[in-house]
């Protein structure tokens, strides 16, 4: 028809952004970035609003951000051909992605770049981001985040290092939620303090890692990282899930002070503001806070489960030969390796614990002695030193009675 002009309609991404670091002034809400997209939409009669893509909480200098990621597929799968921003900053805070996304990907598709503020459009400039002005922009907003991002580690710092302590992190341990009347403090979750009360108790009883492991997968406990996500309803992108649990998640629960009302803070950090990855720190950097909230476990108890422990990492080392094959023969318990005065001993864990066994211990190099005679005397052998290797071969089980040794020997 004659007189009327054909308008072609952009697809339109509004991508809104923002940080938990950010200044949660008005002008910076989603709301208000909202409503200055869809009002610049509305006065260009070429652009027609696909969908809002909203990442509330992400810092502008990851891009590993969940909306943005859809926007970027949607952008490969032809439904949108158009991104607005409010700001440059609002798309990102890293001038080497932000020329990466802008420069390459968007054009590569075919996608027309919008920053509503900087007055930014890649219709009337297809090669803005080769521009000074572009870079000068860019290293700007990344400067304010580096700064931002400076300000806000010196806070948790000093919050960290005042007297009495102030928990800073996004949630609780398990076994506590944050104390109501003060974010920085725990109060005692009854339901996760009480499976944290079975781990320790099941330890004391002689219960292996694998055996706790296997009563609580069976008992469908949540692991703490279910648990804090289906019911406690806090996580972040940080968050690694766990469907059941395992050996390691039991080591780090037995291992946590926390339990003992121990605060403990910065054992990681960053390696760079570029890398993510998460390295540990010196233990003198460590901000450590003694009684900080209620403990869940008392302090007696928390280090008889770090012996057992101790004792789990001795059956692994190379000069242990027989603690794994020794069993009392009156509790049919386990045993502890020792040291007293250089020598080293083994004593029964309930006799140790003073839970009712009467053996006491006996030297090492002694028992080690006693074996390989026996082995030599039984077998017709003439070992002079007793090895991994023999004891594997020969020796089934050792029961200790109070004056009497007992070897079985593997068939």
């Amino acid at each position: 028809m004659i007189g009327v002009d054909i308008i072609l309609k952009y697809k339109v991404a509004a991508y809104i952004r923002l940080s938990k670091d950010d200044n949660y002034s008005e002008s910076n809400s989603i709301n208000n970035q909202k409503s200055i997209i869809k009002e610049y939409i509305s006065n260009n009669n070429d652009l027609e609003l696909f969908d809002y893509y909203i990442d509330n909480g992400y810092s502008g200098t990851n891009f590993n951000r969940p909306s943005f990621a859809t926007m970027c597929f949607d952008v490969v799968k032809k439904k949108i051909n158009c991104v607005i921003v409010k700001d440059m900053s609002r798309f990102g805070r890293d001038y080497g992605w932000n020329k990466v996304y802008l420069g390459e990907t968007f054009p590569e598709h075919n996608i027309r770049f919008i920053s509503i503020n900087d007055n930014l459009d890649s219709l009337k400039n297809e090669n803005y981001t080769d521009s000074l002005e572009f870079a000068l922009l860019s290293i700007t907003y990344e400067h304010y985040a580096i700064d931002i991002s400076k300000k806000v580690s010196a806070v948790k710092h000093i919050q960290q290092s005042r007297g009495g302590g102030e928990f800073i992190g996004v949630s609780a341990p398990y076994g506590y939620l944050k104390d109501p009347t003060d974010n920085h403090k725990f109060a005692i979750d009854d339901y996760a303090a009480n499976i944290v009360k079975r781990i320790f108790k099941m330890t004391l009883e002689g219960k292996s890692k694998k055996e706790i492991v296997d009563i609580l997968n069976k008992e469908n406990i949540l692991t703490p990282s279910q648990y804090k996500s289906k019911i406690i309803k806090v996580t972040s992108e940080k968050t690694i899930q766990s469907s059941s649990w395992n050996n390691h998640i039991i080591n780090e629960i037995l291992k946590n002070e926390t339990y003992i009302g121990t605060l403990i803070q910065g054992k990681n950090r960053k390696q760079s503001r570029k890398i993510k990855k998460m390295i540990k720190t010196n233990q003198d950097d460590w901000k450590i806070t003694k009684n900080h909230h209620e403990p869940i476990m008392d302090k007696e108890t928390f280090k008889k489960v770090q012996d057992i422990l101790k004792f789990s990492q001795i059956i692994q080392e190379k000069d242990e030969l027989l603690i794994s094959k020794l069993v009392c023969g009156e509790c049919n318990n386990n045993f502890y390796r020792r040291k007293a005065k250089g020598i080293f001993y083994y004593w029964c864990k309930s006799s140790f614990r003073k839970t009712g066994c009467n053996l006491k211990s006996i030297r090492k190099d002694e028992l080690e002695n006693i074996v390989l005679m026996n082995i030599n005397s039984k077998y017709k052998k003439d070992y002079k030193t007793l090895t991994k290797d023999i004891v594997s071969k020969y020796v089934d089980k050792i029961e200790l009675y109070d004056n009497e040794i007992c070897l079985t020997y593997k068939k």
